[in-house]
């Protein structure tokens, strides 16, 4: 893997913003979808950019995600292909999110091409906003030592933070370089070819950088497994699960902000299927000695679970979203993983591989065939 190593003063972001500018200048796309700060300057919108002039406006890797990339590029791109060629910035998780999206027709990648960017993680959504001035300064020494505090969860335990089954087309990579180093990663044949046209030639050696995501990987990998050790005993059982959504509210937050949760319209949501009479109600209370409401909580965790699990791609946007901080991310990050082995899926690596709920092969998991081995 060859790379171009370039210098840039005034940080990564900036780097980023100078490949944009020339790949709009030269006509390489028609525009940009890239991360851009609100008028307010609490947060962060996708914003779809045809003039050169405005890229200075945005920010490609900005602190927060308020919003997932794959979500706005399933608006833009809901009716069909578009004819514009368009280049969108993205975090890891959200490109892989956009890609399986597309093998389940809710996206059209066509004339749709990746930048992918190294992540360090995203803050917490609520503890940004109440100091953003804090939390952007914050970040800028996380850019630079890829350490930082007050990093969500599902980031701190992400294992696919750089070009790792992520199938992008360019790649910038920070981690392991030298303080103002960024390195740009082609990864494919065409965007080598497309670099070239800016005067961006790839011939460099990218071993720092690869010695760099080892070691974090290393590190990532060690806080997964200590953190679904930990999980494994909070919700086996229905006691525990229970327990462990104790404090959800059943407003469905964590449905309307996940990429991969496409329906347009939940079965969760339909007061024609889930709901049923107030005689019914009293019955279970009065064999249960009184019921929760809303009811049918556990009941919508699991089917999302069920329903989306192998193609979660833990961006952790679920758990930003919950206004009772239930760690929901990490659960069903840990159930998902669980499943995705299972299958030796990894979803949004491959435009060409199938999710394995919508194949199907007769001869497969056999060693699930006698229940009493699961006892």
């Amino acid at each position: 893997m060859k790379g171009k190593i370039i210098t840039s003063q005034n940080g990564l972001n900036q780097a980023i913003k100078g490949i944009l500018k020339s790949l709009l200048e030269k006509g390489l796309f028609d525009a940009i979808l890239v991360p851009t700060r609100v008028p307010s300057g609490e947060s962060f919108v996708y914003l779809l950019i045809k003039d050169k002039n405005l890229i200075e406006s945005c920010t490609p890797l900005p602190p927060i995600m308020p919003i997932q990339g794959a979500r706005a590029l399933r608006e833009l791109t809901r009716l069909g292909k578009t004819s514009l060629k368009i280049l969108c910035v993205m975090r890891p998780c959200e490109v892989r999110a956009s890609v399986e999206l597309s093998k389940l027709k809710q996206v059209n990648l066509e004339n749709i091409s990746f930048m992918s960017i190294d992540c360090p993680g995203a803050f917490i959504l609520k503890d940004y906003i109440n100091d953003p001035e804090k939390f952007d300064k914050l970040y800028q020494n996380t850019l630079k030592d890829w350490e930082g505090e007050n990093i969500r969860p599902s980031c701190n335990i992400c294992v696919r933070f750089s070009h790792q089954d992520t199938p992008a087309d360019i790649h910038i990579g920070k981690i392991g370089m030298k303080e103002n180093g960024v390195i740009i990663v082609p990864l494919s044949t065409q965007s080598n070819e497309l670099l070239s046209k800016i005067d961006i030639e790839c011939t460099q050696e990218t071993t720092e950088w690869q010695t760099g995501i080892k070691e974090k990987l290393q590190k990532k990998a060690e806080n997964r497994n200590k953190a679904f050790s930990e999980l494994k005993g909070n919700v086996s059982g229905m006691e525990n699960l229970n327990n462990f959504f104790s404090n959800c509210i059943n407003c469905h937050n964590c449905m309307r902000v996940c990429p991969i949760c496409y329906c347009r319209q939940c079965f969760f949501d339909s007061s024609d299927e889930v709901r049923i009479a107030a005689e019914n109600y009293f019955s279970r209370a009065q064999n249960k000695g009184g019921i929760k409401f809303p009811t049918d909580m556990i009941f919508f965790h699991l089917g999302r679970m069920s329903h989306m699990g192998i193609s979660c791609i833990g961006c952790g946007a679920c758990e930003d979203a919950c206004p009772m901080d239930v760690p929901i991310a990490q659960v069903f990050e840990f159930m998902a993983d669980e499943l995705q082995k299972m299958f030796n899926y990894i979803p949004g690596r491959d435009r060409e591989e199938q999710i394995p709920v919508l194949i199907y092969k007769e001869d497969e998991l056999h060693e699930y065939e006698d229940m009493e081995d699961l006892k």
